[in-house]
């Protein structure tokens, strides 16, 4: 998590699942715990994280973890030596933590 702009009232989550543990949950298990104990005991009053529009299984886990997807953010984050388009997802504390049960 980055808490950089928490002066701002908003923090950022990354997350990263090494290929062999992909496809168990447990990104889905460590995004839910984050963001409930950032919104709850920290009491961030926005999370945000961001998705490259092709990775699939990081926007079923955002989605799947209460994130709602806001837009496109054009040449967004610089990956290599390319800017890359990213979705912007947030959680808010009203926000339900698990929308969907796919």
């Amino acid at each position: 998590m980055n808490l950089r702009n928490l002066d701002e009232g908003r923090a950022s989550i990354y997350y990263w699942v090494v290929k062999s543990a992909r496809g168990r949950g447990a990104a889905t298990c460590g995004l839910r715990a984050v963001a409930a104990w950032a919104l709850g005991e920290l009491r961030i009053p926005r999370l945000e994280l961001v998705v490259e529009p092709w990775n699939v299984a990081s926007i079923v886990t955002a989605e799947r973890c209460g994130f709602r997807r806001e837009g496109l953010l054009r040449a967004w984050q610089p990956v290599g030596n390319e800017r890359r388009d990213m979705f912007m997802y947030s959680r808010l504390p009203g926000d339900p933590q698990h929308p969907t049960q796919n």
